[in-house]
């Protein structure tokens, strides 16, 4: 949509576009940017307050993108939004990402996944190796809860099965977005380790549920899902301490 958003732990942080003019405009929530330092007339040309709280400011060629966006703004920004929208499950979903970094057997290539047909958002989206040395690759739809979660039981399946079919339905339109954009990636520098230029992604969906701590609630609610999903795989990360 002509449009790019910077995001961090789950919330936009700025929504950029380029105007007709040739100037930027930027929209970030007044919560993350009300009073930090790039909340100065040195690196904006103007700043509105527009829909849902938001600050719309502009940037040009004489007060560029890359002076308002420099990483001493960002990190102020992103502060903010640690003290203003801490979420557990959002923090879990995290690590799970950074984690499984310049893994060539599992790619996790997207988060909060949602298309104009879908509204929904999916947790994270990856790509499983097939092979080992093959660059072909399938979608695993993963679902990402902690273990007190109420929908741990019951709806987190039904939820799953939802994106799985949607994905399947429209699997060619989404196997031809994600393999450029892992070529984009790759030509970018963002992908490193992995050594195919492209890959291939083959026309099958299977779904995870990917649970985090709180082992004693979540035991017979994963003990429950498995036994009415088994087509379903289920991943439970416990802090339980062997001693």
């Amino acid at each position: 949509e002509n449009y790019l958003n910077l995001y961090y732990k789950g919330n936009s942080v700025a929504n950029i576009s380029l105007k007709a003019s040739g100037e930027y405009r930027v929209e970030i929530h007044e919560k993350f940017f009300n009073g930090t330092k790039a909340d100065n007339q040195e690196f904006l040309i103007s700043k509105k307050q527009v829909r849902n709280n938001y600050v719309q400011v502009l940037l040009g060629a004489e007060k560029p993108p890359s002076r308002f966006l420099q990483k001493a703004h960002i990190d102020e920004f992103c502060s903010r939004v640690r003290i203003v929208n801490y979420g557990e499950e959002i923090e879990f979903e995290q690590a799970l990402i950074t984690d499984n970094l310049e893994r060539e057997d599992l790619i996790i290539t997207d988060r909060q996944i949602s298309d104009h047909e879908f509204s929904k958002r999916l947790d994270l989206l990856a790509l499983k190796q097939l092979v080992p040395g093959e660059n072909r690759y399938r979608f695993i739809a993963l679902e990402v809860k902690l273990g007190k979660n109420h929908e741990l039981k019951e709806k987190v399946a039904s939820q799953l099965r939802e994106y799985i079919d949607h994905i399947q339905e429209h699997i060619q339109d989404y196997c031809q977005c994600y393999q450029l954009q892992y070529a984009q990636k790759k030509e970018l520098g963002i992908i490193r380790d992995i050594p195919y230029e492209a890959i291939v992604i083959e026309k099958e969906v299977a779904g995870w549920v990917i649970v985090g701590g709180y082992s004693k609630i979540a035991e017979a609610s994963i003990k429950e899902l498995r036994k009415n999903n088994p087509d379903i795989k289920v991943k439970h990360f416990s802090y339980k301490l062997e001693i």
